[in-house]
């Protein structure tokens, strides 16, 4: 009798681990420079530095795939086993993930023309008066607009945000600061045509990485567990040291 449990318990625990191994997790990004961007091909920046780092401590080997945000960001809300980076934490986003942790500063700031001498924003409530740029299914979207900002200029993307702005189709734009330099080098124009006139506070915290709520639980507290050693063990902080020394 007891070899014949012994016999099925050796049966049935390899199909045990082979199902949890057939678990495949999928990476889903943006090119949001200095956080995440492509170089040939391979996923570079802070928060891809630190995914990497916490996947290796996990024993995982998992591409990454860049997609226009929305459609990142979309693939995170339907699929299970779905990882993203970098998003921000949200009280409209809370129960849309589950949240591994907390990987990258971020600091969100309204910006104008700098020639436009006349436009002095100094709160969020005057802010509301004016036509602001802002990109889809973007947290600053979201944020703003659920908090009376009724002037939304919504585009697809962040450096079509900032053209209309030097276009003079909007008279200001929400955005990260340590990502708009990057921006507006990409978009072929000059940062001192810009400057920052009011942080957002409320976003300027920290970028997550998260996942579709209903994955693989053992998956999920894997990956929870390794950032938070890598964060122990001093690599993490030495990853934020390269991209601010600050």
């Amino acid at each position: 009798m007891l070899f014949r449990a012994v016999l099925i318990l050796t049966l049935i625990i390899p199909l045990i681990v082979q199902a949890h191994n057939d678990v495949k997790l999928r990476i889903v990004t943006e090119e949001f420079p200095p956080y995440n961007y492509q170089v040939a091909g391979e996923a570079q920046g802070m928060s891809s530095e630190v995914i990497k780092a916490m996947l290796k401590h996990a024993k995982l080997d998992v591409d990454i795939t860049f997609y226009p945000w929305p459609r990142a960001y979309r693939a995170a809300q339907i699929e299970p086993n779905t990882l993203i980076y970098s998003i921000a934490r949200i009280p409209e986003r809370e129960t849309l993930f589950e949240w591994i942790g907390d990987i990258a500063p971020y600091r969100t700031s309204f910006y104008k023309l700098k020639s436009n001498v006349e436009l002095q924003v100094d709160s969020l409530e005057y802010a509301q008066s004016f036509h602001v740029g802002v990109s889809q299914d973007d947290a600053i979207k979201t944020y703003l607009e659920n908090r009376g900002f009724d002037k939304l200029e919504v585009v697809r993307s962040h450096q079509l945000a900032v053209r209309m702005l030097i276009y003079g189709r909007m008279a200001l734009i929400a955005h990260d600061e340590a990502s708009m330099p990057f921006l507006m080098k990409e978009a072929g124009l000059d940062m001192n045509l810009i400057e920052r006139v009011l942080r957002i506070e409320e976003l300027s915290e920290q970028l997550y990485v998260a996942m579709h709520p209903k994955s693989d639980p053992d998956l999920l507290q894997k990956l929870k567990k390794s950032l938070k050693a890598i964060k122990e063990n001093g690599e993490f902080q030495a990853i934020q040291r390269r991209y601010f020394p600050e």
